[in-house]
């Protein structure tokens, strides 16, 4: 009886390996730097990178930059002359991202703003922005989307990692933290979107889920 490769090993065997840019910022992100390994898997990457293909945004807005793995592949989809403004509050994680960004060619198109996400944002126009890709602290979701849904031009995407709600998030948890408080919040989240009636909303499979959800245009 032939046993059925695994998704990772599958996506992987039809895909190839990681080009070897990504192949070198993962590996010393993770091994140098000893960066928590809560980076997007490479399908979700992929998937990334083609949804700002698609949509083909001016302004993209990311939070929760990590080593900026994530945000080399949606500068890879980013039209001529557009941007992406990535948030992380923590300083070593940005100074190892700044790092991989100019590794990867993409540093000229990417600002990369250390602090609060939430006192960035308000700093924003609303309708400003084309797609906003969250993947920071986890249990703050439901208010990342408070935030983020005024700042979506109208067809905007908004894009959710960790849809799935069933990782391990301890690595971003505080001592004492409740170990359910974040995939609580990921929930919250994804019944606001998947029941908004100015949201369609769709999961996609990748290792630990994205939620899509496109902004009305009308």
């Amino acid at each position: 009886m032939t046993t059925a490769p695994s998704p990772a090993g599958y996506v992987r065997s039809v895909l190839g390996p990681r080009d070897p840019v990504l192949d070198t910022v993962l590996r010393r992100s993770l091994l140098d730097d000893r960066m928590p390994t809560i980076q997007v898997d490479d399908n979700a990457g992929r998937v990334l990178q083609i949804l700002t293909l698609l949509r083909r945004p001016r302004h993209v807005v990311e939070i929760g930059t990590l080593f900026g793995y994530s945000t080399i592949h949606l500068a890879r989809g980013l039209p001529e002359g557009g941007r992406i403004t990535t948030l992380e509050i923590d300083p070593a994680a940005a100074e190892v991202a700044r790092r991989n960004l100019e590794e990867a060619g993409v540093s000229d198109r990417v600002d990369l703003v250390v602090g609060d996400a939430a006192d960035h944002l308000a700093t924003l126009a609303p309708a400003s922005v084309g797609l906003v890709f969250i993947d920071g602290d986890k249990k703050s979701y439901p208010q990342y989307l408070k935030h983020c849904y005024p700042l979506l031009e109208p067809g905007g995407l908004l894009i959710a990692d960790d849809a799935f709600a069933h990782g391990d998030f301890s690595p971003e948890q505080a001592d004492g933290a409740d170990p359910d408080r974040e995939a609580h919040a990921i929930r919250t989240y994804a019944r606001a979107v998947g029941r908004s009636p100015n949201l369609f909303s769709a999961f996609v499979g990748t290792e630990h889920g994205l939620l899509v959800s496109v902004k009305e245009q009308w």
